[in-house]
C-alpha cells in the first residue's frame, strides 16, 4: 500500500513532534529522550507531549555551543539533517 504524496508530511514542514519521533531524530532511543524531556523544551497538550521543532534546534545549538569539546559528528550530523 502506497502512501498518497499530498498526505505525506516532511519532517521539515512538521512544527512539532512526538517524543519518540524526536528521539529517532536525535538518535537516541526514547527511553534516553524521556530522560532528557524535562530539560528540553517541550509543550503538553491533552495527553500528547510535544517537542517544537524550532525549540529544538535552538536548545541543541545552544547545548553545542557551551560544550564545544563534546561535540561530535553524530550530533553534528543530526543538526545537519533537521536543518534541510
Amino acid at each position: 500500500m502506497s502512501e498518497d504524496p499530498e498526505k505525506t508530511i516532511r519532517l521539515a514542514d512538521r512544527l512539532a513532534l512526538r517524543p519518540k519521533e524526536a528521539a529517532a531524530v536525535l538518535g537516541l532511543s526514547e527511553r534516553a529522550f524521556r530522560a532528557l524531556l524535562p530539560s528540553l523544551p517541550h509543550v503538553r497538550a491533552g495527553g500528547a507531549v510535544l517537542v517544537p521543532v524550532e525549540s529544538l534546534r535552538r536548545w541543541l545549538d545552544d547545548q553545542a555551543a557551551r560544550e564545544p569539546g563534546r561535540v561530535d559528528a553524530i550530533v553534528t550530523e543530526t543538526l545537519r539533517s533537521i536543518r534541510d
